[in-house]
């Protein structure tokens, strides 16, 4: 099983949830009031406190190894039955405590008419006694809580079962728990609990007359109309808004997460929940905010030449007559570039073809290291002469350089000059 994540967690996990989804946080828990805030402080204490120092004396955790996986202690350790065993790099678990399942936790920017989904996937997960569950962070500033009444909320996890929480961790981390006690446990993400962050993880194999009455209602759980009415009597400012986010009872009261079709089916993904209300699931694009997105090559229309390629910004692009195409390499280099400086693109990032764009974009490596893109295996230069975006005077440059149609074709014509 693949444990890690931590391939797809770049430098843009490391920003601040709200901030990758395009919202300010501070003013938003200000709004939704103490509620969440609270429930995030639970979380936090329930990880990392004091209170229960002294139940670790004889339970194999001696309050020191941080579950980096590191070294001889992190591999003998036990799983704390309240704490767990997180771990700073999800790929350095342990052998010895291989887990059973694994579960990510991540968010999906927002779409036409719907709000952003900060979510577990699965959402919906079935396993045995004993399991191990390993909870992977895609996404910064989660938690793993359960839903039990020390840490504030209703119960809803089986008799017995510990007040369990994760602290709050960063991307390419992990939690593992040990699931003992066979029933439904719902779980949710403390400083996410109003946007919905939560699913349901039933244990053993359970008979629909034995379940419990949490199971089968959502009336004790926030629901939109709940935090909508808060807002209301916040401020007069506020009347008649709607609280546009998921909440704890309309994805626990999906038909998808009812636990018996959870034990039927062994995992929920949490598209098929988003599904059944009406939603998509987008999935976050990778790699910086400021990069993700934005074409490499766009379309732009010239009065004189009809629809060229130009470059991000908008500047003219052109190819080299003296270049091979798809030859993986420039005949420009020193002066020449000082003059028609290639179209680059940073690190690993890969070209992205805005709308209209139908030549197929790659890269390959200059003798300066820089990574230069082609369009239509022609590789892309600017002119230094051109000042703003819709100039061409580099077309027909000693006849030898070009501008492009948007399929990459060159198009030949007598110099301006």
């Amino acid at each position: 099983m693949t444990r890690s994540n931590a391939e797809k967690t770049d430098e843009s996990t490391e920003e601040p949830t709200g901030d990758r989804l395009g919202f300010e946080r501070r003013p938003l828990l200000k709004a939704v009031g103490a509620g969440t805030a609270l429930a995030a402080g639970a979380g936090i204490t329930t990880a990392g406190g004091d209170e229960d120092d002294e139940s670790h004396e004889d339970d194999g955790y001696d309050g020191t190894d941080e579950g980096d996986g590191t070294d001889t202690a992190s591999e003998t350790r036990e799983i704390h039955p309240v704490y767990g065993y997180p771990a700073r790099d999800a790929a350095a678990i342990p052998d010895s405590i291989e887990p059973d399942h694994e579960i990510t936790l991540d968010v999906a920017p927002p779409g036409p008419d719907q709000p952003p989904f900060l979510y577990f996937d699965p959402t919906g997960l079935r396993v045995d006694s004993g399991d191990v569950v390993q909870f992977t962070f895609a996404s910064p500033d989660h938690t793993v809580t359960a839903m039990h009444p020390e840490i504030g909320l209703p119960q809803r996890v089986p008799d017995g079962a510990e007040p369990f929480s994760s602290p709050v961790q960063g991307p390419g981390s992990a939690w593992l728990y040990r699931f003992d006690h066979e029933g439904v446990y719902d779980i949710y993400c403390a400083p996410h609990l109003d946007f919905g962050m939560v699913m349901r993880v039933v244990v053993g194999t359970l008979e629909e007359a034995e379940l419990p009455e949490y199971a089968r209602t959502v009336e004790d759980l926030p629901s939109r109309e709940d935090v909508s009415a808060g807002l209301n009597e916040m401020s007069e400012q506020n009347e008649g808004c709607e609280w546009p986010n998921l909440m704890p009872a309309g994805i626990l009261g999906t038909d998808a997460l009812d636990a018996m079709t959870i034990q039927r089916a062994g995992t929920v993904p949490f598209s098929a929940v988003v599904e059944e209300l009406g939603y998509e699931l987008i999935e976050a694009p990778e790699g910086p905010p400021s990069e993700v997105g934005e074409p490499t090559v766009r379309v732009r229309d010239h009065p004189d030449y009809g629809e060229l390629l130009v470059g991000p910004e908008g500047m003219t692009v052109y190819m080299f007559d003296q270049d091979t195409r798809n030859a993986g390499e420039s005949a420009c280099s020193g002066d020449c570039a000082d003059a028609w400086p290639p179209l680059t693109v940073d690190g690993d990032r890969e070209p992205v073809a805005g709308d209209g764009v139908t030549a197929d974009l790659e890269t390959f490596e200059r003798d300066t290291g820089e990574r230069q893109v082609t369009a239509n295996g022609w590789p892309l230069y600017y002119f230094s002469r051109d000042e703003e975006p819709g100039d061409v005077q580099g077309q027909g440059v000693n006849d030898v350089w070009w501008v492009l149609r948007p399929d990459g074709t060159p198009l030949r014509t007598d110099s301006d000059d």
